[in-house]
């Protein structure tokens, strides 16, 4: 112990001898301090809600830009995706998504409400109240890309039917039970129908673009089993690009109807009895979460060939799989294929992209040498009581740096003394 404490005042006097002239300079010229300012803006307050076990709400409302609202899918894990599933404020107040809609009312005034429509239930959820917009802001025009003849076709929807130079397209939009001729159509998107997607489903309702590759198409809407009828006006005949759709039963009182457009796949799972969707797969959300229940996913979404598999037993119960329709010859995806992953097995009770687990082993590190240098190097040894009565790894680091700058200032007198001697 005594060599310890001899060491370390050697060490602290030979560093003291050593850093004084820095410390002088630094004392001597002292370095500018910049001057910043910490003044900054006070951000709005984020009230954050889960909608469901799938989705979570931030809202705000600033009182200068007013409510906001971004809708986010929660992972299984309780991760939250990064990208916004909706995006709600003033100028956009109604989206529909993954067969859910999401409305900003009393949008103009101080205390705003999120109200959530889902499987025929109304959910609200108040927003932390801010300032009434004043002016209120008028209605954007309609664009006259989207403009359209506007039909209601029932459950609060409007068919905003067109057939431009785009072709023949039939836009499916949400307005509610109180819509009437004249009032604006323009609120968000459930469904789109032209050459590349002839089919699709909404609010209890199937809709179907029939005669598309000719110049006079029909829009047929189908609820509660009657069908309705609604011309589209006059175009030119084209091709179409939409494949039949297919439905197949999964089992456990569920079906899923598949379809395939130059968009890439989509899967609408329905309830039986149940006319509404209750989860929309694509290649955006390719596959449902451990927390509901089942097994229902894309495999490959962006592939060339994507597979659908699902499992709705629990156990052993092998996964079902089933091919999408294919498109009519001559047409093409609009997006880069990329083959993903290849999907189980028929009767493969292992979940696609699964890999085997494999026992780890530890990794084998190779020793290596510690090249001296300093004292060390020119054959210095520090003594046996030392090493034994130190535990100090630093002190012995520090210690031996400073004794090779000693020998090296010793070495250097020495050669001074020669010269002038």
């Amino acid at each position: 112990m005594r060599t310890v404490l001899r060491t370390s005042i050697v060490t602290a006097a030979l560093a003291g001898a050593m850093l004084a002239p820095a410390a002088g300079a630094a004392f001597a010229a002292p370095a500018p301090q910049a001057v910043t300012s910490t003044t900054k803006a006070a951000a709005p307050q984020v009230k954050k809600v889960a909608i469901n076990k799938h989705l979570i709400a931030n809202m705000s409302n600033s009182p200068t830009s007013g409510p906001s609202i971004q809708i986010h899918i929660t992972n299984e894990d309780g991760t939250v995706r990064p990208k916004a599933l909706a995006t709600l404020d003033r100028k956009h107040t109604k989206q529909a998504a993954q067969g859910t809609v999401f409305t900003l009312t009393e949008a103009e005034t101080a205390e705003p409400v999120l109200t959530v429509f889902e499987g025929g239930v109304t959910t609200s959820f108040p927003l932390p109240k801010g300032t009434a917009a004043n002016p209120a802001p008028s209605p954007a025009p309609a664009p006259a890309r989207y403009a359209g003849q506007a039909v209601y076709i029932g459950n609060g929807m409007v068919a905003v039917l067109r057939n431009k130079s785009e072709g023949p397209e039939a836009w499916i939009r949400y307005v509610g039970a109180q819509w009437k001729p004249g009032d604006s159509y323009m609120s968000r998107v459930l469904a789109v129908l032209d050459r590349r997607q002839t089919t699709d489903s909404a609010y209890g309702a199937s809709f179907k673009l029939t005669k598309a590759e000719t110049a006079a198409p029909v829009l047929v809407v189908t609820i509660n089993g009657a069908s309705k009828s609604y011309a589209l006006p006059r175009g030119k005949a084209g091709q179409n690009c939409s494949a039949e759709s297919k439905i197949q039963d999964i089992g456990a009182g569920t079906t899923a109807e598949l379809y395939m457009s130059p968009e890439g796949p989509k899967v609408a799972l329905r309830t039986a009895g149940e006319a509404t969707a209750w989860r929309i797969l694509d290649r955006g959300f390719p596959a449902l979460n451990k927390s509901d229940g089942i097994v229902a996913r894309i495999v490959n979404p962006s592939g060339a060939k994507p597979v659908f598999e699902w499992r709705t037993q629990g156990g052993a119960t092998p996964l079902g799989r089933t091919t999408f329709p294919a498109l009519p010859q001559g047409c093409k995806l609009n997006y880069k294929v990329t083959e993903q992953e290849s999907g189980s097995k028929p009767g493969s009770t292992t979940p696609a992209g699964t890999k085997p687990q494999t026992q780890a082993q530890t990794p084998v590190q190779t020793q290596t040498a510690v090249v001296p240098e300093g004292a060390v190097a020119a054959g210095a040894e520090l003594p046996v009581e030392t090493v034994a009565d130190t535990d100090n790894g630093t002190t012995l680091a520090a210690g031996a740096g400073l004794f090779a700058i000693a020998a090296a200032l010793g070495r250097a007198a020495l050669r001074r003394r020669r010269v002038n001697g």
